[in-house]
Formats: C-alpha cells, structure tokens, sequence
C-alpha cells in the first residue's frame, strides 16, 4: 500500500516537472517574458513577439488586401532562425498586445450650436491602429431614433427594449467586409523596411497586428489617444522588455486627435528609425473608408477626391461613381495621384447621398520638416456578392530615414454632413477655413441636368435653410413658403399669359378663317398668323411660360432635396410626412407590387389628382392653347388624362419634400388663376361700360339694314 501511494506521488512530481520544463522553453522560444510596460493598462497585457511576416510569401492575396505591389528582393526567412537562436539572439521580434481593446474619444451628446460639444465618437481599435466606428452626435440611423434622442433615460430604454427599431446614431465610417476579412478604416497596413541598398530586411501587415497604447490625454476641448508598434532585432533571448530597449529598431506611433465644435479628425503618422543605420521605409495606411449606403433605391456613393489645377492653383473635386467600380478588379489598387505631381492630388475620401469623409494630407506647420510624398490610391472590396465599395489609402512610398530620425505625417480626416454651410459659411460653428480651400462643397452632388444650373440648387438649398429658420426648423413649412415665393415672382409672367390667352380665344374665329383662305400655302399661312397675332397684341408662347419657367425649379429642387442632409428625417407633420427627403409611406406590406412597391404613397396620388382638376377647370393654366379643331379639342382632352398618369408614375418615388412643392404649387395656381380671371372679367366689363349706342335720325346705313328678297318672291313681306 505504500509503495503505491510513493508511486501516485513520484509519477505526480514528474508531471509537476515536465509542465515546468515545458513552459520553460516556451518562453525560451518567445525570446522575451512577458511583462507589463508602465503606460499600459492593466487590463492590456503587451508581450515581444517573433516577427513571422516573410516577404516571400505576400502579405495577402491581391483579391483580399489591396494594397501595393510587394517586395523585389525577400527578407530573411524563418529556416535561418534556429541558427541565431542558437547563439541566443532573435532576429526579428515585435512588440504588440495580446488581444484587441478598443479606445472611445469624442463623445455622442446632442450638440447644439451655441455650445462647445464634441461632434461624434471616434472608437480606436488597437487592431491595426484603426478606426473601428465613428458614429455622428446629431444625426441617427431612423427617424424614430432621431424623435426619441432628446428624451435620454426614454431613448435608452427604447433601444434596449427594441433594439430592432431603435438602431442609435448614425455610424459614418465602418469596417469593410471583404472575402471573410474586416478591413477597418484608417488602419495602416503593409510596412516594408530596406536598408540604403534596397535590400528588403522587413515587412509584414500591420493592419493585422494588435498595437500597444502609448498615451491617452483629455483636455478641456480636447481628446487624443496614441498606439504604436515596435520592431525589435538581434534581442538576447531571455530578456526583458527593458533590457531589450537597445535593440529596438523601428517605432511606429499613430495619434488620434478630436476637438469640440470640429467634424475633424486629426491622424498624426509617426516613423522613427532607433538604428544605427539609415533605412528606407514603405507605409500604406488605409483612408476613411465604410461609408453606408444611404439610399435604398440607389447606391449613391461616390469615391471623391481633390487636385491642385495648375493653371489658377485651385482645388478641383472629381467623383467617380460606385457603377464605375464594375470595370475595377478586385483588390487591385488604382493611383489616383500623388502629392507631389505636377497638378497634386490633396485629399481623398469617398462620400454618400448626406454625409462624406475625406483624409486630406495637412501641410506642415511653420519651421517643420515637409512631409514624405504620398500616393492616393483606390481599390474595390467586395461587401456583398451584389454590391462593390471603394477602399481609399494613402500610401508613403519612400521615406528616407537616417539613423535616429524620424518622419511624420497628419492628415485631417473630416466626417460629417455634406452641408453647405459646414464648408463655406465663415459664421457657422462648424466652419474651418481648410474646408472652403479644399473645395469640399463640390462634394454635394448637385446633378448635371442642363436645365438646372448648380448656382439654382445651390441658392434654393440655401433658401430652404434660411425658410427652415423661419419656420423654426419646420423644412415642410419652408417649402410652401418657397412656392409662395416662386409664384410671387412668377406672377407678373403667369398674368399676362393669361390675358394673352383670353386674347387668343376671342380670335379663335378669325383665325379658323386663316386657316380656311390660306389651306393650301402654310408658309404665308403662318406669316399672316404672326402678323395677325403682332396686330392684336397676342402672344401664344406667354400662356406656357410659367410652366416652363417652373421646370428647372422643379428639377433643382429635386436635386436639392437630394443632396440636402438639413431634410434627411426632416418631418413635416408628426403623424405624416416624417421624412421629407423619402417617400411617404401611408402603410406597407411585404411582396412588392408592379409599378408600386411595397408600401402606398399617398402624396404622389393626391398631386396627380390635383393637376387633372387644374387641367380640367382651366386648361389655359396647364398650359394648353384653345383648341381651334375638333381634333385639337380631343388632343387636349386626352393629354388632361395622360398627364396626371405620367406625373404620378414619374413622382410616385419622389421624395416627399418635392411632391409637396408640386401640390402646393398646383393649388397656389388654381387660387392665382381664379384671382387673374377675376381681373380680367372687371376690364371687360369696364371697357363695355364705356361703349355707348347712339340712335341716329333717318334710315339706317345701307350696311345694316337688311336685304330685299330678289326673284319671285322679292314682293313677299319677310
């Protein structure tokens, strides 16, 4: 019995042993024992690790990471390892975190423009120094969310409770999901080192890599957050973390400051070569990227950037639709330009329907060195097996370092909404002075219709803001009085087209004669009709005037209501018309129905019926001459039914803020039509009053009075 309890404990001791040694050379194959630097968080353990990134085998495949072409010449594989260990010195190790951790500046606060509030909340990600979200303060996901947000303990209740309707901010850049991998936006990626030979000595994907945090600070208007990533060579095995502060070779340290009343981000990108040896390094950080998709019915996303004109040294905006990346391949970048071109491209960034982000390479301050060249390059990721994305970077393709420098590079990264006066306004808030330099209002798609300038959209844009003023925010209340407006202006034009019509109808007999004297000569048949409308002082163009005139207001609003982020979830009425710059939608259902959808709107509906009872009561207001032919008056007849038909098919998902111009503008014409036939009726019958009839003496003239039958019955009385 005992000799089988010394047994239990002797085989027990040798397991105890075995674990031990076991660990033993685990931490021997590491190089460094784990510990924990003085800046890091408890919960945030940083441990030195092997370098495994060889450059004979690429970073990814080029249809997973786009991302530069790689190395010529590959850097030492690990079969020389075991030779240098050997000896007791690891070639290359690395230092990072164990697992991800996530860093949230900024804050989501609704800001208020007589306040000093941070804009959005930027959430850091130590998984390639990136950006893992950056939601907006102001503006949400759904129009409930925006309803509820200004009740604080009931939003978040709602949203805990129904989380499938109430879906929180609105979350501008995102990580882009790509053949089974996240690539997140603002990450830096490929990292390629070469020594002043150009033989390469590392390089691997930072962007995959876990980074330590270096410095956390808050100020008052202020908040930072600081990782960084070191490369280590030739560290004795076995030693610590600060023992091995000598052999560190390579630091790369990224910042991530935001400011109060700011829709900048600003990312300071930091080099610096602890060798003693200079070196040569290639860095490809990605740029802002995941922008959403805003509308449902059309992906209008756009990848935007801005270059130098060499000619007058302005900065000239060029935007390349998503529909342009299916002659891309996949993960193939595309240069764009660079910093250092003749006519240099400054910032890139990429854009939806309301919202941007744009990274633009900040100059450097006063008595600084100039930052490295970069490149702006593209590539398209595949999100969906149906959709494709731009994926912006930037990339530094030769910085030069010599032993104990360092290299660094800002960009100011703007997200927020495309708003006119976020870009060009000097007394709003929100303004910078780089944003109207680098020409960021040429973001807003304003559309290229011939018939609508882009100073027309961009003046009524301003005067809806100006009316929503007014109206105490209410844009529905801001379009009725921008077609009072319109009508006010229009009114001189719409009344003499009007009195011309009236003309014209009384001339209807007198020209129907034209027609039959001059039935076979139209060229003098037309000449005699001008003369004969020159001498009468009618015009027949006058009476569709209006109508014409309205077209290109009509189109710039819609363009407008397009592009103007202040009507996104911008309600009119609390319990309809919710959202001004979408449809209306009175109920939905799930299968959608031919030429309908799957949901009824009923603005559309009602602006179709309006405009046939307009056509019907006066057809001279829908712009349609008097008829002078029976076939004319079947024309017309047919064209007051098809009209309403073809307006209802083309608004019916329209957005609702245009609809409502339409239907307003339609009953404001009715009530001016009545108000202009008013007057003229009280001209006529005061130019009839004047008139008098005199009696004369005698028999009538010859002319008047009436004939005397002729042949045998020219004795009958008639």
């Amino acid at each position: 019995m005992n000799v089988r309890r010394l047994s239990v404990v002797v085989l027990a001791f040798a397991a105890v042993l075995l674990v031990v040694w076991w660990q033993a050379q685990k931490d021997r194959a590491q190089g460094v024992a784990e510990t924990q630097p003085a800046s890091a968080p408890a919960s945030a353990p940083v441990e030195t690790q092997p370098a495994t990134a060889p450059a004979s085998a690429p970073a990814a495949p080029a249809a997973a990471s786009p991302s530069v072409t790689s190395a010529e010449e590959p850097a030492p594989s690990p079969a020389s390892a075991p030779a240098e260990a050997a000896s007791g010195v690891a070639p290359w190790l690395e230092e990072v975190q164990r697992r991800t951790e996530w860093y949230a500046i900024g804050g989501l606060e609704l800001a208020s423009e007589g306040k000093k509030d941070f804009l959005f909340q930027l959430d850091v990600s130590t998984r390639g120094a990136a950006v893992d979200t950056l939601k907006l303060a102001n503006f949400f996901e759904t129009v409930d969310d925006k309803r509820l947000a200004h009740k604080t303990e009931e939003y978040a209740r709602a949203r805990r409770e129904q989380p499938d309707k109430y879906l929180g901010n609105y979350s501008l850049l995102n990580p882009v999901r790509h053949e089974g991998r996240d690539y997140l936006p603002m990450a830096s990626q490929r990292l390629v080192v070469r020594d002043s030979s150009g033989k390469t000595l590392w390089e691997g994907d930072l962007s995959r890599k876990d980074w330590c945090l270096g410095e956390r600070k808050a100020a008052e208007n202020e908040q930072s957050v600081t990782l960084y990533w070191s490369l280590y060579r030739d560290v004795p095995a076995g030693a610590s973390l600060v023992a091995a502060a000598p052999f560190r070779f390579l630091t790369v340290r990224k910042t991530y400051t935001v400011r109060r009343n700011d829709y900048t981000v600003r990312l300071s990108l930091e080099v610096e070569n602890h060798s003693s040896a200079p070196v040569s390094v290639e860095l490809v950080q990605y740029g802002a990227a995941g922008v959403p998709r805003e509308n449902i019915k059309e992906d209008m996303r756009h990848l935007a950037y801005g270059y130098v004109r060499s000619s007058d040294k302005s900065v000239q905006v060029m935007l390349k639709a998503r529909a342009e990346l299916d002659k891309w391949k996949l993960g193939e970048p595309r240069k764009l330009g660079g910093s250092d071109d003749a006519e240099p491209v400054v910032w890139l960034g990429e854009t939806n329907q309301f919202f941007g982000a744009m990274m633009h390479l900040a100059p450097p301050a006063e008595g600084e060195t100039p930052a490295p060249a970069v490149w702006f390059q593209a590539a398209a990721a595949r999100e969906s097996p149906t959709s494709s994305i731009f994926l912006p970077m930037a990339t530094m393709p030769a910085m030069a370092l010599k032993a104990g420098q360092s290299a660094r590079i800002d960009f100011d990264v703007f997200a927020g909404p495309k708003d006119r006066d976020v870009f060009v306004n000097d007394a709003f808030p929100y303004f910078r002075e780089d944003y109207r330099r680098l020409n960021y209002v040429s973001t807003i798609n304003v559309g290229s219709c011939f018939c609508a300038a882009d100073w027309l959209v961009l003046g009524l844009m301003w005067l809806l803001q100006v009316f929503a003023k007014v109206a105490l925010g209410n844009y529905g209340v801001a379009i009725i009085i921008l077609v009072l407006l319109v009508r006010v202006v229009l009114h001189p034009l719409t009344k003499r087209g009007q009195v011309s019509m009236s003309k014209m109808q009384k001339l209807q007999p007198a020209m129907q004669k034209l027609k039959e004297k001059y039935a076979d000569d139209k060229d003098t048949l037309n000449r005699e009709m001008m003369k004969f409308y020159k001498e009468q002082g009618a015009t027949p163009l006058l009476g569709c005037l209006p109508m014409f005139l309205q077209m290109p207001i009509w189109i710039a609003l819609w363009t407008a209501l397009r592009a103007s982020v202040g009507l996104r979830h911008a309600a009119f009425l609390p319990f309809w018309l919710t959202d001004l710059a979408a449809p209306d939608q009175v109920f939905s259902w799930g299968r959608p129905l031919p030429l309908i959808g799957s949901s009824l709107h009923l603005l559309p509906i009602l602006v179709a019926i309006s405009m046939y009872l307009q056509s019907k009561l006066n057809p001279q207001m829908a712009g349609q001459a008097p008829a002078a032919t029976e076939d004319q008056a079947r024309q017309q007849k047919m064209m007051r039914i098809m009209m309403p038909i073809m307006m209802l098919v083309i608004f019916y998902d329209m957005p609702s803020g245009l609809n409502l111009y339409i239907m307003t503008s339609t009953f404001g014409g009715v009530l001016e039509q009545y108000v202009i036939r008013r007057h003229i009726e009280a001209r006529e019958a005061e130019a009839a009053s004047r008139e008098t009839t005199i009696a004369l003496p005698g028999r009538a003239p010859r002319d008047n009075r009436p004939k005397k039958p002729k042949g045998p019955f020219r004795f009958m009385k008639s």
